[in-house]
């Protein structure tokens, strides 16, 4: 086959190559009015608005002569579009039979991505430079809602000057189900990262097949098939399997070909995924709900970055699939033929919801997902930077934290304000911060964030249409969202995938049908990723994560947190016997005021130093307000007592003038309290946080002087058959099981 003459083209042209396999789908209209009419009809068709064939006037408006390199800006006659259109099909010759023979990649084209109040809009420049043809287009910007309201500046996209196509870009993806080798394009790039099996395109079919009857039955009764399985890099692994299926293999090239260098960018050292990485992208990449109980400050940045890769690779396959469907709908409608419905798509934009606890650790995350899509301009970058980034005060509070642990330094670090959302929208060429929730690919918030968005229950201002299409939703850190008001994200989950009140301008010929059906929460994939796993994250996995992929619980095992004391204490752990679980809160607050309490009441000046830690804030009030009745001499240090107030409590307990201070687990998170002079150490209920027990135990070392002897220091546990995850985590994996037997009733370890 004879190649084709090189010429010179805009980027958009190339694109447009690209997708369609030719020039123009619609380049066999000679008319010029029949061609803006095709055009406008194909467009308003898949609610894109129409064609003007104009281009935009005033100080936004192209400058010709950028794109022409150096030739003056020439007056064109009315039908110079079409003769230009014209001559430059056939400088290409059997060029676009030959690209359209070949493995098409699918990439963003942005007059196709904008809102409806977009113009699309072209011009074609005939040059005499060497015979070659320059072909420009350009799309017009809108201001989202959210922009308007808060008087910030609308950034229109810029245009570059595009030089010919490289070799490397001629280089495609190949269809969905294909398997394409990098290492032809891309400089040898290995192989471990690039697009091969597709398991998203099977899970969002739009088909009714009897396996997707059978696995949607499955979950909806729960009748899962549980397996576990020992992974060297994560852990111990509970797998849930549905309607029969087995482990899928795993995906040696998962990612989209424009990802990859992004991806090897991000990953800093490594030039493929590493073992952790591999393990845990295996479980996003079959569209399985995870809930990973093993994030640590080691392995926080190989995480944030695995599921960064994850989200941009699904938003990148779903709006690939999206594009496809439009030029095949653009092109069936000039060839006036029917093709069915290509649904693709649910009732609003948003596909992924983040939720994070900080401001600092949604910086984090947006700078990971700017550098994997690479976009050639960030709009509202300067104002990003200003509201997420570190603040002018950070020095000093860094200096201020330095005698702080080091989960402190890096959980406070930086901007800790926990009211935020930010909605991303993306293209191929740019990136928009602060798009409105309708226009975002991806939001970016944190519970109370969505929560003031949403309203309140009983409030006439409830807006959460925009959470009805999401279709995967990553909440990290939930160790640290445990600590902040857990009410609001089940509020969220309560309130995700719900039919939407309002249509928001969807075209529901395009949406699936699963989605017009009500079941869109089977097909959402729910990331949970912490430190540790409680039953309140537990019971958000089996009540709201029902993929009908199914679903995995992963969680290292632990060497107990015992093993991390140095004090010479002699710690007692007792069993206190409970009924049931309804009445586990009841009878531990009894054993407390029967047994405990009046022990601390007699004792004498010299018995005092004693600190009463208690992990439920219900609790902490519940026993503050009966000490109180009883003319108890305490203190109460919670995460809402003043500075003053903290210090007032620590400087009389270690006067002795205190009989016991109640210390809330919430007020050790955010403050870390140095508190001396701690002799007897009562645990009313085990920290969830293990690592707060050890902190504890150790401040009676470093808080006594050398007059006051191990003898004299005294630490004492209470626990219920109910705190099995907490006992695994102080005592070990091993041991848990014999302190939970309870054919004893008490504990030591010296």
């Amino acid at each position: 086959m004879p190649r084709a003459k090189k010429s010179k083209l805009s980027r958009k042209e190339l694109q447009h190559l690209k997708e369609y396999g030719e020039l123009d789908p619609l380049s066999s209209v000679n008319d010029d009015k029949d061609l803006d009419n095709l055009i406008s009809n194909a467009l308003s068709r898949s609610g894109y608005g129409k064609f003007t064939g104009k281009l935009r006037s005033g100080k936004n408006s192209r400058d010709d002569s950028r794109y022409t390199k150096g030739q003056p800006k020439q007056k064109k006659p009315s039908n110079a579009r079409v003769d230009a259109y014209t001559r430059l099909l056939k400088s290409f010759g059997d060029a676009s039979g030959r690209l359209s023979s070949m493995d098409a990649i699918v990439s963003d084209d942005e007059a196709l991505e904008n809102s409806e109040d977009m113009e699309v809009m072209g011009n074609i420049n005939d040059t005499q430079n060497n015979n070659e043809n320059v072909v420009n287009g350009a799309t017009a910007g809108t201001k989202s809602d959210e922009e308007m309201q808060d008087n910030s500046e609308s950034d229109s996209e810029e245009e570059h000057e595009v030089d010919a196509v490289d070799s490397n870009d001629q280089k495609s993806d190949g269809d969905d189900n294909a398997t394409t080798t990098i290492a032809e394009n891309t400089n040898d790039v290995p192989n471990e990262v690039c697009e091969a099996n597709d398991y998203m395109e099977s899970h969002y079919a739009d088909e009714d097949s009897e396996l997707a009857h059978k696995k949607l039955a499955a979950v909806t009764n729960k009748e899962y098939e549980h397996s576990t399985s020992e992974d060297a890099a994560l852990g111990m692994c509970v797998v849930y399997n549905v309607a029969g299926e087995k482990l899928k293999p795993v995906n040696p090239r998962p990612l989209k070909q424009r990802l990859v260098k992004p991806f090897h960018k991000l990953n800093k050292d490594h030039t493929e995924f590493t073992k952790f990485q591999q393990g845990i992208f295996n479980w996003f990449d079959q569209y399985r709900d995870v809930v990973y109980g093993g994030r640590t400050q080691d392995n926080e940045d190989e995480l944030t970055t695995a599921y960064a890769t994850h989200v941009m690779n699904h938003v990148a396959k779903a709006k690939d699939r999206e594009h496809k469907n439009n030029a095949k709908l653009a092109k069936a409608h000039a060839a006036g033929t029917d093709i069915g419905e290509l649904r693709d798509r649910g009732f609003t934009r948003p596909r992924v919801l983040i939720i994070l606890p900080f401001r600092n650790s949604a910086y984090k995350l947006i700078r990971k997902l700017l550098t994997l899509a690479s976009a050639e301009q960030e709009m509202n970058s300067a104002r990003f930077m200003k509201e997420y980034g570190p603040d002018e005060d950070e020095e000093q509070r860094h200096s201020a934290n330095t005698r702080k642990p080091d989960d402190f330094q890096q959980t406070f670090a930086g901007n800790i304000d926990d009211a935020f959302r930010i909605g991303l929208q993306l293209h191929h060429k740019s990136v928009k911060l602060y798009a409105d929730f309708y226009r975002a690919d991806i939001i970016v918030a944190s519970p109370i964030g969505l929560r003031m968005t949403t309203g309140a229950e009983s409030g006439d201002r409830k807006d959460f249409d925009f959470l009805s299409s999401i279709e995967t939703v990553i909440v990290d850190q939930c160790d640290v969202l445990l600590m902040q008001n857990w009410d609001h994200l089940v509020h969220v989950f309560e309130h995700m995938n719900l039919t939407p009140k309002k249509d928001h301008g969807c075209d529901f010929s395009r949406v699936r049908s699963w989605c017009l059906d009500g079941m869109a929460r089977y097909r959402r994939q729910t990331i949970m990723l912490s430190e540790y796993v409680t039953p309140d994250i537990q019971s958000i996995f089996n009540s709201h994560c029902c993929s009908i992929e199914g679903k995995v619980r992963i969680k290292p095992s632990y060497a107990g947190a015992i093993s991390d004391v140095v004090a010479q204490v002699t710690q007692v752990l007792k069993w206190v016997p409970v009924k049931r679980l309804q009445s586990a809160v009841d009878d531990r607050f009894n054993h407390f005021k029967d047994q405990i309490l009046p022990g601390l009441q007699k004792t004498t000046m010299s018995d005092n130093h004693t600190v009463i830690f208690v992990s439920s804030y219900f609790d902490f009030v519940r026993i503050r307000n009966y000490c109180k009745g009883k003319d108890c001499s305490f203190a109460a240090i919670s995460e809402y007592s003043t500075k003053t107030e903290a210090m007032q409590a620590r400087r009389r307990l270690y006067d002795g003038s205190l009989q016991f201070i109640l210390y809330s687990e919430r007020a050790h998170f955010y403050h870390r309290y140095p508190i001396k002079g701690i002799r007897h150490m009562v645990f009313y209920s085990l920290p969830d946080r293990p690592r707060y027990y050890s902190e504890l135990v150790n401040l009676m070392l470093t808080s006594n002087d050398e007059s006051v002897s191990p003898e004299q220091l005294s630490c004492v546990t209470f626990y219920t058959k109910y705190d099995q995850l907490k006992i695994e985590r102080i005592a070990g994996t091993k041991l848990a099981p014999q302190l939970l037997s309870g054919e004893r009733s008490q504990f030591t370890f010296a």
